[in-house]
């Protein structure tokens, strides 16, 4: 069941949006994963999760709260609502009660959306640890299909009926989402599961060589898929899960395989060794540079080369944004009201055919929306994911052991938070999930969570 929700979140989840047509299905489906879960949670269960389910809990109140109808003496009061008021007014309505949230409609599809979250975070509060590697062959799989799917988008050129949302970045590698950007971040953190299954694969005395091969072959290629999607947060977060990817698998490669035989010479050893330890950049390296030779598509690369960051309309929009933050940072506009208020404060010179969806900060954004409630949870909720990994310990961190998720997923976790600097790929449901499974799997890990050799 837990895979099988998996493949479903990322079939209909892959879009931000509130009028993605999958979403009602989605959403009906949570509920009865919801449902399957909760019969099978036992009081242990509910003890690990405890933290996150109360976060959640809490901000789906504060959610609530913001569709409560206030009297119009207070709402005319509170800042940012000047100009409502002014029409209400000039219209002769100054008397109707309205709730905090000013598009209460976009505020009750977030409120709606939050059955997802919470079936994902009771899927992953079932999961066991013989459960792990299943799930993330799973992810790997979901990745390295939505990198295929990206190819048949790309080659069906504008308008292919590959993509699977009417609105999406048309011409480009999207695969199971509407933004090239969520597919790259996406590609990225699955990049570093693979290396993750590897390195366990090389721990393992029962050698399996296919499976080995497979593994190695989804990383080089997702890194390479990457590259080609165009995004330029995706380029920065490649680099960085190859980096780690290429450590752990390292240095479980030396742990288990890379020792010399006795009847072997040492010299000839340590030469073969720094062969094995070069060629994988150097192959990578060779196949990303033979593809941008060949390729005339606009890549990460080019874009990062050729494109000027002051012309970046996330550059351009701050100061408005700075200008919302100021206004609404108490109590916040209302969840999902972001792109409605912002033309509120859009200046002329920023006009454009197209519209500004979010602030591509999520960090600004969730104060904008939510105020200093959801400011104070976020922060609850990082304090509490520093001091569950600060507790873990930090030793042979690199090196692990089979199932050890420290560092992978800390990195996972980590660039999802930057990536939400620049964009918003924690407002996906596909990666809210993914998320939520990342941080239950590291910071609420079940009693037997270590693997034995085999």
């Amino acid at each position: 069941m837990p895979v099988i929700f998996l493949v479903l979140v990322f079939l209909m989840g892959g879009g931000s949006r509130s009028d993605v047509s999958s979403l009602p299905l989605l959403r009906g489906f949570s509920v009865v994963i919801a449902a399957w879960a909760l019969l099978k949670l036992e009081p242990a269960d509910w003890r690990r999760i405890r933290v996150p389910m109360a976060l959640l809990v809490l901000l789906t109140a504060w959610m609530a709260v913001q569709l409560i109808p206030l009297p119009p003496s207070t709402w005319h009061a509170l800042p940012g609502r000047e100009f409502t008021a002014q029409i209400d007014a000039l219209l002769g309505q100054s008397e109707l009660w309205r709730p905090l949230s000013l598009t209460p409609g976009q505020t009750w599809n977030a409120l709606l959306g939050m059955t997802v979250l919470f079936a994902g975070l009771l899927v992953a509060a079932r999961l066991g640890a013989d459960d792990y590697p299943r799930v993330m062959f799973a992810i790997v799989l979901l990745g390295c299909a939505s990198a295929l799917l990206g190819f048949l988008q790309v080659l069906g050129g504008s308008g292919s009926p590959a993509y699977l949302y009417r609105i999406t970045n048309d011409g480009a590698m999207v695969g199971l989402f509407s933004n090239r950007n969520h597919h790259a971040i996406f590609l990225s953190c699955v990049t570093l599961v693979a290396a993750m299954l590897l390195r366990d694969e090389l721990m393992r005395k029962r050698k399996r060589a296919a499976i080995r091969a497979g593994l190695l072959t989804a990383i080089i290629f997702l890194t390479i898929c990457t590259v080609l999607i165009g995004s330029r947060a995706g380029l920065v977060a490649t680099v960085i899960t190859f980096v780690v990817s290429y450590a752990i698998v390292l240095t479980a490669w030396l742990a288990k395989g890379g020792h010399p035989r006795a009847e072997e010479p040492r010299h000839r050893f340590l030469s073969g060794r720094r062969l094995v330890l070069a060629l994988p950049p150097v192959l990578l390296a060779l196949s990303v540079a033979v593809v941008l030779t060949l390729s005339n598509r606009v890549t990460s690369v080019t874009r990062l080369a050729g494109e000027a960051v002051a012309d970046d309309m996330r550059i351009l929009a701050w100061p408005t944004i700075e200008t919302m933050i100021g206004k609404f940072w108490l109590l916040g506009s209302g969840f999902g009201s972001f792109p409605d208020v912002y033309r509120i404060f859009e200046p002329d010179a920023l006009l454009q055919p197209s519209y500004f969806n979010h602030a591509h900060n999520d960090w600004a954004e969730l104060i904008i929306t939510g105020g200093l409630p959801f400011a104070l949870l976020t922060l609850a909720g990082l304090f509490w994911l520093v001091r569950r990994i600060m507790a873990q310990g930090a030793r042979n961190l690199v090196k692990g052991y089979r199932g050890d998720l420290r560092l992978p997923v800390a990195i996972i976790l980590g660039v999802l938070m930057m990536a939400s600097f620049v964009d918003y790929p924690l407002r996906v449901p596909s990666l809210q999930v993914f998320a939520i499974l990342m941080t239950v799997l590291l910071c609420c890990p079940p009693a037997a969570s270590r693997t034995g050799p085999e």
